[in-house]
């Protein structure tokens, strides 16, 4: 019996065997056109994205990935400073250190003295209390043939109180350190070795402890390790408090023009992308005189 007139009209059979066979074949035919669909479906789906999210997304919409990046300010140049280390009352320079910072290059290089370096027959250490810094500054820059811009004069405790002021930092001790020095102006250090967490107090032990057992070399890299991390966005974000306390913790001659001039070269020391580059040069001594090769050597490091 036909039930539409049309092509592709249905039959229905006259017969119930007749009837079984056709309902198999239509529900085969039926089953192979819905599995060929969702194939074709998933296969579009996958090449061409018909999510939810894309289909309602308003058609003004577009995806554009940002790639942002810092356009920091162009530096270049170098400056050289000089560390005073001191012992407030005696006014006994425990260590003198140039550091340079160098902007062609974006690396920091720090030699460090003991005190009792002498230069034309006279120790760093009487040379200072003849007329401070200034004095040493002239005698050193002098002596080594480099040009010295600023110095920074410090006692132990504002040494330390400026350390902890920018920030612990981490450091690897090579070897346990264990040191005690009953004298009146002494000290006591007891540090594992291994990765430590060091704070001020604790960072001016350190540098104490290996200038006297003339650990020179170990001195330059915790100076470089401390200009790494504590010059960083964080410190950047409150340069301006942080030199206050600078000037408020040391004798210097930097003034607040140098700082506002240097605002450029400060934006790139601490940017977070900034890889600063680090050097040490360790003097050699005869006795209290550095020998004239190391003097050449160290010229080389410092000359701009």
């Amino acid at each position: 019996m036909r039930l539409f007139k049309n092509r592709g009209d249905i039959y229905i059979p006259a017969t119930k065997l007749k009837s079984d066979l056709e309902q198999k074949i239509l529900f085969a035919v039926l089953a192979f056109i819905l599995a060929f669909t969702a194939v074709f479906v998933l296969i579009v789906g996958i090449k061409y994205d018909f999510s939810a999210k894309n289909f309602f997304k308003p058609k003004t919409m577009n995806s554009v990935e940002y790639n942002e990046t810092k356009n920091l300010p162009a530096v270049k140049g170098k400056n050289n400073f000089l560390f005073i280390l001191k012992n407030e009352d005696t006014s006994e320079i425990y260590m003198c250190s140039l550091i340079q910072v160098d902007l062609d290059t974006l690396s920091y290089k720090v030699c460090s003295l003991k005190g009792e370096t002498e230069i034309e027959n006279n120790k760093l250490t009487d040379i200072y209390k003849k007329g401070n810094a200034g004095n040493i500054l002239n005698a050193v820059s002098t002596f080594f043939g480099i040009e010295i811009d600023y110095f920074i004069d410090q006692s132990v405790k504002q040494y330390a109180d400026m350390f902890d002021y920018f920030g612990e930092i981490n450091y690897v001790v090579n070897e346990e350190i264990k040191y005690k020095d009953n004298s009146y102006y002494g000290f006591n250090i007891k540090i594992g070795s291994g990765d430590q967490r060091i704070d001020g107090n604790t960072a001016a032990k350190i540098i104490r402890y290996y200038m006297i057992n003339e650990k020179y070399d170990t001195v330059n890299e915790f100076f470089c390790t401390a200009l790494s991390q504590q010059i960083n966005p964080e410190n950047y974000k409150i340069k301006e408090k942080q030199f206050s306390r600078l000037i408020d913790h040391s004798i210097t001659n930097i003034t607040i023009r140098d700082f506002n001039e240097g605002t450029d070269e400060l934006t790139v020391l601490c940017d977070e992308t900034t890889g600063v580059n680090v050097y040490g040069i360790k003097p050699v001594y005869e006795g209290n005189f550095v020998i004239a090769s190391s003097v050449d050597d160290i010229r080389g490091y410092f000359v701009k």
